[in-house]
């Protein structure tokens, strides 16, 4: 495994978590191949392929969520090329939305990354529950 490409797929992952946080919603749409695969079906978010769909979602979220922290844990990359790698991530993720209900979900994400023009990529992310969502009522 190169160490630079190890340190690049890592930033990336984190970069995803950032600028969904952050509501960054061109920069997160950034981290992903123009074809990519993205898929929260298993959460009853739906499938959505590309960046128009990828950032129509994101825009979705910034529309309807408050806050949002993704807390990436236990990278592991795999069958690493000099174009290609696959890993696993976990997270935990906390959300507040707009409404005042908060959840918090674990999740696994299987990921496919590329090498485009230089740069590491997501082409696929798939997300997997690892607990069920805990929602609760803002107190606030």
């Amino acid at each position: 495994m190169i160490t630079s490409d190890y340190l690049e797929i890592q930033q990336l992952t984190h970069r995803y978590a950032l600028h969904i946080d952050l509501f960054q919603i061109e920069k997160w749409v950034d981290v992903f191949t123009p074809d990519a695969f993205f898929d929260e079906r298993e959460f009853g978010f739906g499938l959505y392929v590309g960046h128009d769909a990828i950032r129509a979602y994101g825009q979705s979220l910034a529309d309807t969520v408050q806050y949002v922290t993704h807390l990436m844990a236990n990278l592991v990359i795999e069958n690493l090329t000099e174009t290609s790698a696959s890993g696993i991530v976990f997270a935990l993720v906390e959300a507040e939305m707009k409404t005042g209900e908060r959840e918090r979900t674990h999740v696994r994400y299987e990921d496919d990354f590329v090498k485009v023009n230089g740069q590491w990529k997501i082409a696929r992310k798939i997300l997997r529950k690892t607990f069920s969502p805990e929602r609760m009522n803002n107190a606030s």
